[in-house]
């Protein structure tokens, strides 16, 4: 027979990795292919979701900088959006700076870290449109 406390040891490590098996990791959120897209220096953050994310039930968070600088900035108006784009126009209007923007995931109260772009100079992709 098996003392009580060891009995109450097992029901704690059974429901810990049950609840661990039923929520999605850090890596697994993190938005994927996060890229600008650029058409006469209009330019909108794209991304796909993360592998875990399913359903809209997860909201993404979008910082920018320009190249240099030390803080990232939030965009306000892409804070906490479904959506998988983001209009950073105005946020990169020194057209011939580079830009990076980053975007973070949060699921089912889980933050997935951020996934950054490659750097972007709206000047030399104002035409590419892609």
């Amino acid at each position: 027979m098996m003392p009580p406390h060891a009995f109450l040891g097992f029901l704690i490590g059974l429901s810990l990795t049950r609840a661990a098996e039923t929520q999605p990791d850090h890596a697994s959120l993190k938005p994927q292919r996060v890229h600008f897209q650029s058409r006469n220096f209009h330019n909108v953050l794209h991304w796909r979701p993360g592998r875990a994310c399913t359903g809209n039930s997860s909201l993404y968070f979008v910082q920018y900088k320009m190249y240099g600088q030390r803080q990232w900035t939030n965009k306000e108006t892409c804070w906490g959006i479904q959506e998988f784009f983001c209009d950073l126009t105005n946020e990169t209007s020194a057209i011939q700076e580079p830009y990076y923007g980053r975007v973070k995931t949060a699921s089912a109260g889980i933050h997935s870290g951020w996934t950054m772009t490659r750097r972007f100079i709206p000047w030399w992709e104002r035409a590419k449109g892609v």
